[in-house]
């Protein structure tokens, strides 16, 4: 008997790992085939289900019919989003035009300053041994070298920024109507499948009801159960989210428009190194600081190292100030806004970007984590049971166990 159920404990042990594979072998063929395919109807019945509770409250109170009701909650939700593309979008593009102007020019001039910054290296360790100085200067002399001139097998001086300099284009940022032109021919396309999320949505937001008893007539009472509990969940959890990020990136960017606005100031960020796109900088610095693990030191650290090796030392500190600023501040509001049990570990959350990214684009570094996260919750609240957890302690030893 013990080897029996030793036997069967291992045979559920198998089967339970073959059936999670088969859920990732899906989920792989699904994200790589067919999301772009059913995505319409995705947010479609995902604006459906946003879509509920106002147009119960409008059948409700209103009296107005169904079929009303939900044309015209979808008019007023695709018609607010247009509205807010329209009036955002074009200021934000305006200043994204003029900031793509500014970063060609500083990456096509970086040759003309490579000399400069070696004497300014040169300066900062003339404190170092001579030998140390040597090995120092020598590697930074052989590293530009290889940057500006490197030989090609034909003998021709092709030198790495050549090459880097004739594949680096933004132009399409400065002059947006040559890439809608050159896209053409993806317009219809793209108008087809808005036309078919906005009808869809018609659809789904008066049906919504048959379409949830539909599938619930699919599933047993208990699969039943965990559908609702997943939704409940994925709602709330991603609701969560979206506001506790929402306002840590707005409190990121007016701390990087006081901190920039004051460097401007007292002089220390001037035209010459772009302070008349300060508001620009804390905008897509802000948006750097929603990407999971990367943070807005990916973006000011190599900044303030830059303007300190040029000479610019108090736009350096006041940069790294800024940074340690924003830190102290996150580590102090991240965790009144999102609840500790609904994060991942770091390593968690960088693998899931890493692998989405890898597999399905950039849609996957945004879908993985999320899903990681949902999955996460989904096992804390025990409707799936995937590891074990602090919350649930040590399971009863199992009769295999035993054994």
């Amino acid at each position: 008997m013990m080897v029996g159920g030793k036997a069967e404990y291992r045979l559920t042990r198998i089967i339970n790992v073959a059936y999670y594979l088969l859920i990732l072998v899906g989920f792989y063929l699904f994200m790589r085939y067919a999301f772009w395919l059913v995505f319409p109807f995705l947010f479609s019945f995902f604006v459906a289900m946003l879509l509920q509770r106002p147009m119960n409250y409008a059948l409700r109170k209103i009296k107005l019919k169904k079929s009303f009701s939900a044309v015209s909650l979808v008019l007023i939700f695709y018609l607010t989003i247009a509205a807010l593309i329209s009036l955002v979008g074009m200021r934000i593009v305006s200043g994204v035009q003029s900031f793509a102007s500014y970063i060609t020019g500083l990456v096509q001039n970086i040759p003309e300053s490579l000399p400069e910054v070696q004497e300014r290296i040169a300066l900062l360790i003339n404190w170092m041994p001579a030998s140390l100085q040597e090995t120092i200067n020598g590697g930074i002399d052989s590293f530009v070298t290889r940057l500006l001139a490197g030989e090609t097998a034909d003998g021709e001086q092709v030198g790495v920024w050549q090459s880097f300099i004739s594949n680096f284009n933004i132009e399409w940022l400065k002059t947006p109507m040559n890439s809608l032109l050159s896209t053409a021919s993806k317009i219809p396309a793209a108008v087809v499948a808005v036309v078919i999320t906005v009808v869809s949505s018609f659809f789904m937001t008066s049906s919504y009801d048959s379409i949830v008893q539909f599938i619930k007539r699919q599933l047993s009472v208990n699969k039943q159960t965990a559908l609702s509990a997943s939704k409940r969940i994925m709602l709330s959890s991603l609701a969560r989210l979206v506001r506790s990020y929402l306002i840590i990136v707005l409190v990121t960017f007016g701390e990087l428009l006081l901190g920039l606005g004051f460097l401007i100031v007292i002089g220390k960020f001037n035209d010459s190194n772009g302070s008349k796109y300060w508001i620009v900088i804390a905008f897509a610095t802000a948006l750097v600081d929603m990407l999971p693990v990367i943070g807005t030191g990916s973006v000011l650290m190599p900044w303030a190292i830059y303007n300190m090796i040029m000479g610019n030392i108090g736009m350096g500190v006041g940069l790294i100030v800024m940074y340690v600023v924003i830190i102290i501040v996150r580590q102090i509001i991240e965790p009144k806004l999102i609840a500790a049990n609904l994060g991942l570990p770091a390593i968690a959350t960088l693998a899931g970007m890493y692998i989405g990214l890898q597999l399905f684009g950039v849609v996957g570094m945004f879908v993985v984590p999320l899903l990681l996260i949902l999955l996460k919750l989904l096992n804390d609240e025990g409707v799936v049971h995937l590891w074990k957890t602090e919350r649930s302690g040590q399971p009863e030893q199992s009769k295999g166990d035993s054994a």
